[in-house]
Parts: C-alpha cells; structure tokens; sequence
C-alpha cells in the first residue's frame, strides 16, 4: 500500500484558509472556499493572467475585509494572506487620507479597485460584484445607501493626471515619475511589510513632497480634495451636480428592486454619466 504524502507548506495553507474563513464569516461557506481557493492557486501564477482571476480575488478581498469600518491590522493581515503590494498600500492610505488605525471599508476598497479599472462606472460595477455576497442570477447588487456612499466618496476624489503648471518651476522631467509610478496595480509582491521609513522612501520622486504641498493648497481654494495620484479608475472630481442626479437615480431604482440598485442599473441607458464630464 502506497504512503501518502503530506506536503511541507499543507498545514500553513490551512491555517490561512482557516483565518480568513473566520473573518469572512461567509454565508455559502462551499462557494466561498472555492472561491478562496481558487484565487490562492492563481496567485503563484499570475494575479493578471486573465480577468475572470482578478475580478475573483476582489471578492476575496471584499468577503475578507467587508464593507463596515475595520482596522489597518486587518486589512494588512489580508494583504499579506494573498501576497499583494505593501507599496500599493500605502499609496492607497495616503488617497484616502487614511490616518487613523480604523478605516471605512467601502472607502478603501473603492479606491483599491480604481486602480484595476479604467473608469469610475468601471469601478463602481466591479464593486456592485464584490459586494454582493451572493451570486444572484438576475444580476450583481449593492444596497443604495453603500451606492451612494460609494460613489459620492469616489466622485469627489480627485485622481486625474496633473496639469503641466502643477510641475515646479515647468519641469516636466520631475513630474513624469511622479505620474507613472502611481498609477499601480494589484500584483503579487511577497514582499511583508516594510517599515514606516522604508515605505516612505519607496517610490518617492525627490520633489514630490513640494508637488503635493501645492495641489494640497490648491484644493483649499478649489473646494476638491487633489490626491496628487492618478488612478485610471476614479479619474477627475464630478460636480456636485452631477453627483446628486446619480444619487436620485440610484434611489429611484432601488424604489423598484427591494431597496438595492443592480448592476444592470448602472450599465442602463437611462443612468447619468458617472465619470466625471470634463467641459474643457
């Protein structure tokens, strides 16, 4: 009779699999291991191989991380389960103004999400799937108050590409790396976490500090919080008129469906534009 052979890493993959299990607290708790499962295999290939194994690991990263308020430890214990970018962390907290140990979780996985997007109505739809806990046939949804939430936080965030005159003394030169290294996106990085100064001086263009200084200023006089950042899917700051239409769409949906608005709300003719309109 053939022995059977245990693989060394078998009881530190279970103990994973046992601690998220405990955190997501999920309802279909076959559907989620194997959809936990599935986007652990993944990740030692390749987390952007294809899209249907990055839109799974988001709703690993939503099941895992809800959408209350919860804490840094938290959402750095499940960034180091599923083997992201700590880098991309901190750049996230720094979007989001997120100084405090207990985060918003819609706010923080909006954000996280626009930088696997290329829209906010991108964004939003990919967070009406995550959200949803379970996989409803008629269609992904999300209650309308997390919606509105949702979208008013993202719409008033300011991740466009800065303007020329926001470069010191007209150097594009300077700005350029600021630009592209920002604009990241949810690969897997072993990497464990790296201290506060390291994480500091990560990535950091040496003029940076000034830029932002400036964009910060300018949003005092502006009324938007400027992020410095580019994240292809947040983009520019919606009007405030823009934003309310949406929020009346969005109630006068989930009027009709229960309280909740679909994703097939979102994608309908009839829903106002949730990018940003640029009248320039």
């Amino acid at each position: 009779m053939n022995s059977i052979v245990v693989p060394d890493n078998l009881p530190e993959i279970l103990k994973k699999y046992v601690k998220a299990a405990i955190r997501s607290q999920p309802e279909d708790i076959v559907s989620w291991s194997a959809e936990y499962f599935k986007s652990t295999d993944d990740q030692y290939v390749s987390l952007a191989t294809t899209q249907k194994q990055d839109r799974t690991l988001f709703r690993i990263l939503a099941f895992q991380l809800g959408t209350t308020i919860g804490t840094k430890e938290r959402i750095e214990e499940v960034w180091s389960d599923l083997s992201l970018d700590f880098n991309l962390l901190e750049q996230i907290y720094t979007i989001g103004n997120f100084r405090a140990e207990h985060v918003d979780m819609v706010e923080f996985l909006g954000i996280t999400f626009g930088h696997w997007t290329k829209s906010l109505k991108e964004t939003v739809l990919l967070c009406c799937e995550a959200f949803c806990k379970c996989l409803a046939t008629d269609g992904y949804f999300m209650h309308v108050d997390v919606a509105c939430k949702l979208y008013g936080y993202l719409a008033k965030l300011d991740c466009s590409l800065p303007a020329d005159d926001d470069c010191p003394d007209g150097d594009v030169s300077v700005s350029k790396p600021t630009i592209v290294q920002t604009s990241r996106s949810l690969d897997a990085s072993p990497a464990p976490p790296a201290s506060g100064a390291q994480l500091q001086q990560t990535n950091v263009c040496v003029s940076l500090e000034s830029i932002l200084a400036r964009r910060l200023a300018a949003a005092a006089v502006d009324g938007g919080p400027k992020t410095g950042y580019h994240v292809p899917g947040i983009g520019m700051a919606a009007s405030d008129g823009q934003v309310q239409a949406v929020f009346e769409y969005f109630r006068k949906c989930a009027a009709d469906n229960g309280g909740y608005v679909y994703d097939f709300d979102i994608e309908n003719d009839r829903c106002p534009q949730l990018d940003a309109i640029n009248n320039n």
